[in-house]
């Protein structure tokens, strides 16, 4: 049976050496034949510096590839070959032939290519050159990509580079056997990501996903992004079409087949990739027994693991920095701190970065001195911007401790990821403040630390709490410590509030709000809530907020149950309508407020505006006018009882002053004339 036969792909810069080395080699080899794409473009276009339409100067080649073959001509393949998806597209297009491909890595020095690029006739742009050397450095070739062998030549240093050809010539049956052997016989366990193509497209899905946040439905939230990366304006009816159009026109068609790049979401997402939440779960690596072409560096499971689990570690723990250990080594001693390296992995993660994070755009192409990070996480630049300005305006005016934590280290990150925020203007602000100096109080308050609060309601944590003495307080407020599951942080009006329900005692199942300034531990306590329970409870709380329309929900568990309820005439039992007559000034103002109580407790007479009201709140301007010409507009809210004593209703109302009449019910009636009447006499 006849050895197959050796051809030869020559890989290198322009005036790398490659068409000398070709014509040399053609003179050593006999029957060989040249086949040479500036030769083709100089027979197709007349000129062989027109580049023309590669699909043109493909078909010219492959045509001729398979001539020779089929003529037992050795081939010698004359081509720049600088990128790995131009080398493995034509070794697939030519892999049914009967033919063993040799690689030829001319590592010609950049000086000799350049100065050597000078003298030609056609000379190539230096940045081109420079894109062309970087490409080679990237993704250099490898047996992997579906060559029998790879060797490297260099010019500037060799006098006579046929006698090395031909060396390495005579020893290829050899090293194709001490490979064999060494694949049938090493330690090597496979998995589905071991050919390079499958590693490679699955390296370039994550670059992808990395720099274009939300890609598989740009046509909808950027169709500028997208036609800029695709050049026109495609439609696509599914995200996967979208991805793998993008794929292809970035990085070649090679690598764009949708069957295998919806497994390698699948698998992504399986492995907490597209999750932002942070996980340590182990990666789910399928073992395979045996694959159809030479192994890679990532071929067995061990690196490859350690790839992609630093890869998820950086994308969900970013700027990883202690200043004493470096990017690096603060990155590495982190992921043993969490069990996710074994040993010293130092110098394995140190290569990982170099050969595959930068090279494929995972990590940013600029140095990273204070920790590493992967894209703009899930949000794109300007989002994050937008979101900057928010947590901003949230630290600022709301005294937010965990904001403006957040918020000193979303800042720092911003300049450090080279993001800016200095040119986009404030447009947003909020203006509501918290009205106690967080600064004076006592070290024991709860809004002194309030993340121990956040994880404590995170982990369903019992709290054993009591007020201050001396701090505002319902006068039925209790002075004992009183055990609660927390529910909830709530800013409102002027601070911070914990919303809670009371576990024992008489008041056992009150859902309750008071503000953080006001509140203090007691002795830490083992037990915790059910979560299912704090959900519950939590959706009760924000019920009964939603109702009263402020966070005064009453003095009584049984009442809110009653309220709560989803039979009508229970709920009424603890219902009360409020009534109130506006003039004509303030009711414009109170017309507007259509979401100051939910709609279907309010009603009011019609607005004055005259402008047609939305089918939506049509419902609520149903009321006729009242016979008071001078307190015309009527306005109805149904409310709990226990709204009698909310502070924050009375002072809406008081706000009017005479251009509002209470009419129902008449212990409100009682109440707001009463506050009135001892406003006048103070003033007597």
């Amino acid at each position: 049976m006849n050895s197959p036969l050796i051809c030869h792909f020559l890989i290198g810069p322009p005036g790398s050496g490659k068409s000398t080395l070709a014509t040399q080699m053609s003179q050593h080899i006999p029957n060989s034949r040249v086949i040479s794409t500036d030769r083709i473009r100089e027979r197709l276009y007349g000129d062989e510096s027109i580049q023309g339409d590669w699909a043109e100067v493909e078909r010219v080649v492959l045509k001729e590839i398979q001539e020779a073959i089929a003529q037992q001509q050795p081939v010698i393949y004359d081509a720049t070959n600088a990128k790995r998806v131009w080398r493995m597209s034509l070794l697939q297009k030519v892999a049914d032939l009967k033919a063993q491909w040799i690689a030829w890595h001319l590592k010609t020095p950049r000086q000799f290519c350049q100065n050597w690029n000078m003298q030609r006739g056609r000379q190539v742009p230096p940045e081109v050159l420079n894109q062309l050397f970087q490409s080679l450095k990237n993704f250099p070739p490898l047996a992997a990509e579906g060559f029998v062998g790879v060797y490297e030549l260099n010019p500037a240093q060799s006098n006579d580079l046929i006698v090395e050809v031909k060396s390495k010539i005579n020893q290829l049956s050899r090293s194709i056997t001490n490979r064999a052997n060494r694949t049938q016989h090493s330690q090597v366990t496979l998995h589905p990501y071991s050919g390079l193509l499958d590693f490679d497209r699955l390296l370039h899905l994550i670059s992808l996903l990395v720099h274009y946040p939300g890609i598989g439905n740009l046509q909808k939230t950027n169709p500028d992004l997208l036609k800029q990366l695709l050049g026109d304006e495609t439609q696509f009816q599914t995200d996967l079409s979208e991805i793998c159009a993008v794929m292809q026109r970035l990085y070649g068609g090679i690598y764009a087949d949708p069957n295998a790049i919806a497994a390698d979401l699948e698998w992504l997402d399986e492995n907490n990739f597209l999750n932002p939440s942070p996980s340590n779960q182990e990666l789910t690596i399928a073992e395979v027994l045996a694959i159809d072409s030479a192994t890679h560096a990532y071929s067995d499971t061990e690196p490859f693991k350690r790839l992609l689990t630093t890869i998820r570690f950086i994308i969900q723990h970013p700027f990883q920095w202690d200043s004493e250990q470096g990017s690096l080594g603060s990155l590495v001693s982190m992921m043993q701190k969490q069990g996710l390296v074994d040993g010293d992995q130092t110098d394995a993660i140190r290569k990982d970065i170099e050969r595959i994070l930068k090279p494929f755009r995972i990590l940013p192409d600029f140095a990273l001195k204070r920790g590493y990070f992967i894209g703009t996480g899930i949000l794109s630049a300007p989002q994050l911007a937008k979101v900057f300005h928010v947590l901003q305006a949230q630290a600022k005016n709301l005294q937010d401790p965990i904001a403006l934590g957040i918020f000193e280290v979303f800042d720092e990150r911003m300049r450090q990821s080279q993001l800016s925020t200095q040119s986009i203007y404030p447009v947003r602000a909020i203006c509501n403040r918290t009205i106690v100096d967080s600064q004076l109080l006592p070290q024991s308050a709860l809004a002194k630390n309030i993340e121990k609060l956040e994880d404590e309601i995170e982990l369903g944590q019992v709290l054993e709490l009591k007020r201050f003495s001396g701090v505002g307080r319902y006068s039925d407020n209790q002075d004992d410590f009183f055990r609660v599951c927390p529910l909830q942080i709530v800013f409102h009006n002027i601070g911070w509030y914990l919303g809670f329900e009371i576990i024992e005692g008489k008041d056992k199942g009150l859902l309750q709000f008071e503000r953080l300034d006001r509140l203090f531990r007691g002795y830490p306590q083992l037990n915790k809530c059910d979560r299912r329970d704090q959900q519950k409870s939590l959706h009760r709380l924000q019920c009964l907020y939603q109702a009263c329309g402020g966070l005064y929900l009453g003095r009584s568990a049984s009442e809110q149950r009653q309220f709560l309820s989803k039979t009508p005439a229970t709920r009424d039992a603890v219902c009360m309508t409020v009534e109130l007559w506006f003039n004509d000034s303030a009711f414009r103002f109170v017309s507007e407020g259509t979401q100051r109580f939910p709609i279907s407790q309010m009603k009011m007479s019609p607005k004055l505006s005259g402008n047609p009201t939305s089918q939506q709140l049509a419902p609520i301007f149903t009321l006729a006018k009242s016979l008071d010409p001078a307190h015309p507009n009527r306005f109805q809210i149904k409310l709990p009882r226990w709204s009698l004593d909310d502070i924050d209703l009375r002072r809406w109302i008081l706000g009017f002053g005479d251009q509002v009449k209470v009419i129902e019910p008449p212990e409100l009636v009682e109440k707001i004339s009463g506050i009135g009447r001892a406003i006048s006499d103070l003033y007597k």
